[in-house]
């Protein structure tokens, strides 16, 4: 009874994360999974990152392959980016970043594979979602002709907070490898875990259930926007006015496509916070020593 009650409470820190791997040579791929957490008020329990993360490799029936246990090498803090200098966030806001990596062995195979990290609990303060739900990173690594491939990996950190009432334009591109076409869109993230087990190991195979979102809410209409939020198909540039102050999940999705082929999708999974920016306007003349 004592588990039970205290690890949901401890666990509930996640607001999100993404996978996406690299080929370096033959069949080694070095696999990357950046996960997100809140350093701020909202983890009540400050619960930082999990000592080691462990992925789960499983063929395209989801037969599991094996796993792979990764350490993780130290937070950092995701610098807070308004894209205007007069506009600046409550001190409270606060979200920390880590990098597990591991080097696989990937021989091709038909199908190709998966690869999936699961985790439990996201932070309680989301407006959009019902309930306490898990997260699911995953990833394909494609079969032959196309085993040898890159995915896709985003270019900028995710939007750590959103100024109530301001029109916030976010980039979220991202650069192939391989120069493979890339194809944006606002998506649903995965579920992963619970509360009794927040981190199964080895992971769940696939394939996974979406994130339950609350009524009123969906994987295109994620934040209360006027107008609604949008995501540029060839650019991956977001445009949205948020007009509910809250803590929004939002999956922006990279599809890389060759020849017409989808080979992968890269899920970055957020948390979009919304909060009452400061705004602070110095009007000053600087001094001159020749006045015409």
């Amino acid at each position: 009874l004592v588990f039970l009650m205290v690890v949901p409470a401890s666990a509930t820190h996640i607001i999100g994360g993404e996978m996406y791997y690299e080929h370096i040579s033959g069949n080694q791929y070095r696999v990357t999974l950046d996960l997100y957490r809140d350093c701020g008020p909202d983890n009540q329990n400050g619960t930082g990152f999990d000592l080691s993360a462990q992925l789960g490799v499983f063929n395209s029936a989801g037969v599991l392959l094996f796993t792979q246990d990764i350490s993780d090498p130290g937070e950092t803090i995701v610098p807070v980016d308004l894209d205007d200098p007069c506009l600046s966030t409550p001190p409270e806001v606060c979200v920390a970043t880590t990098r597990y990596e591991a080097i696989l062995n990937l021989p091709p195979i038909n199908g190709g594979y998966v690869i999936s990290y699961q985790r439990c609990c996201r932070t309680p303060a989301l407006t959009n979602l019902q309930g306490q739900q898990g997260l699911t990173c995953t990833i394909q690594v494609p079969a032959p002709p196309n085993a040898v491939n890159s995915s896709p990996r985003f270019n900028e950190y995710p939007p750590v907070a959103l100024c109530l009432g301001r029109d916030m334009v976010i980039d979220q591109s991202a650069t192939d490898p391989d120069g493979d076409q890339l194809v944006y869109s606002l998506c649903a993230p995965y579920q992963g875990a619970d509360a009794i087990q927040p981190m199964p190991q080895p992971p769940s195979a696939p394939p996974y259930p979406l994130v339950n979102f609350a009524a009123g809410y969906t994987a295109t209409s994620p934040i209360n926007s006027a107008p609604p939020i949008t995501i540029d198909a060839a650019t991956g540039i977001i445009n949205v006015h948020p007009t509910l102050q809250g803590a929004f999940t939002v999956g922006v999705c990279v599809s890389e496509y060759r020849s017409g082929t989808l080979l992968s999708t890269v899920r970055r999974d957020f948390m979009f916070k919304v909060v009452v920016c400061d705004v602070t306007v110095i009007s000053s003349i600087q001094d001159q020593d020749d006045i015409c």
